[in-house]
């Protein structure tokens, strides 16, 4: 019984083998569960606060979002790009809605919307003001502003505020963000951002 022909290594191959195939196995679960956690993750870094104004995406008004940072520095379609603070698009009513093909029709998107993502936080005061750049009719535009804080997520103010003429102003919200990004002080005290640029 001890002669090598009646020894076998097939069953020792078959155990590792399987040993083989169960890592593989746990490899390919614990990186699915790893992945979509750090995209998330990945997610949550970009942003801080993201503030969205929108007006009706018929009409062809533009309407300027403006947004100062405690350092006294303000983002808008002049400085799209300032300390942490990110202007997506200067959105002009219904100019920019509309883009000419290759084959000469017009595709159309209705969206009027600006967005301001606020990347990192410097302790202090925002302010947060609309403006009304262009206008063409005579009724009052309703705009709606959502300031949303991103981690961990709150809603710190929607509103709704309308603005009836060329130039108009106004302060849509104030607001002070300590260090850890806690919000305090939300205030709406009148601050003109527009005619600082203006006059200069």
């Amino acid at each position: 019984m001890d002669s090598p022909r009646y020894k076998s290594t097939i069953g020792f191959i078959d155990l590792l083998f399987n040993i083989l195939l169960g890592f593989a196995f746990l490899f390919i679960i614990a990186f699915l569960l790893i992945k979509p956690e750090a995209k998330k993750e990945d997610f949550e870094r970009r942003a801080e606060f993201v503030i969205v104004m929108e007006w009706n995406h018929e009409m062809p008004d533009d309407i300027d979002l403006y947004v100062q940072d405690p350092t006294g520095d303000i983002v808008s379609f002049r400085h799209p790009i300032v300390n942490f603070m990110h202007l997506d698009k200067d959105d002009l009513g219904y100019v920019n809605d509309i883009v000419y093909n290759a084959n000469g029709k017009i595709t159309k998107v209705n969206i009027n919307r600006e967005v301001v993502t606020i990347r990192g936080i410097i302790p202090g005061e925002y302010i947060i003001n609309i403006h009304m750049y262009f206008k063409v009719g005579q009724e009052p535009v309703p705009v709606t502003i959502q300031i949303d804080k991103i981690n961990p997520y709150s809603v710190v103010l929607r509103e709704t505020i309308e603005l009836k003429n060329k130039g108009d102003e106004v302060t849509v919200a104030r607001f002070s963000v300590k260090s850890n990004g806690d919000v305090i002080n939300v205030n709406k005290l009148p601050k003109k951002l527009v005619e600082r640029w203006d006059k200069g």
